[in-house]
């Protein structure tokens, strides 16, 4: 008997620029991938493709842009391996500089990219990895407030 692959883990980072819609929305979107969509195995949900984590600097509660409480399942540094990387939106003025702002989190997003993990991101989430020098060379998008 072949044990079934494990799914991929998908790490969702959050940080209180973001708001709690979308990161419990890609949460939402990425749990139910495999479970709900058409993969009724005798009249049970499906096994989960992607299993997504909730990661921040520091595992516990933490307050989101729109004043909604998120947990963090994982801390950063407990959360290295992976595979696929999702940056929410930033709620940060436009033309408001980061630098130094989310020194953690842009040494982790470097450390997951030099591991091989895919990186994506929602909207102005993209100015993160701008940050993190990951986007250097390329062409990317975000809000339209942020393109200069």
């Amino acid at each position: 008997m072949s044990v079934p692959p494990r799914p991929p883990k998908l790490a969702i980072l959050a940080m209180p620029e973001s708001t709690a819609s979308v990161v419990y929305g890609m949460y939402d979107l990425f749990r139910c991938a495999g479970r709900d969509w058409g993969l009724i195995v005798d009249g049970r949900p499906g096994r989960p493709v992607i299993a997504p984590v909730v990661v921040a600097r520091a595992a516990g509660l933490l307050t989101a842009a729109n004043e909604v409480p998120i947990r963090a399942e994982a801390a950063l540094e407990d959360c290295l391996d992976a595979e696929i990387v999702c940056v929410p939106e930033l709620m940060v003025a436009p033309g408001e500089p980061l630098d130094g702002r989310f020194g953690a989190e842009v040494d982790w997003l470097r450390r997951c990219h030099a591991r091989g993990a895919t990186l994506a991101t929602a909207c102005s989430g993209a100015l993160l990895l701008a940050e993190a020098g990951l986007l250097d060379g390329r062409e990317a998008t975000t809000h339209w407030a942020y393109c200069d």
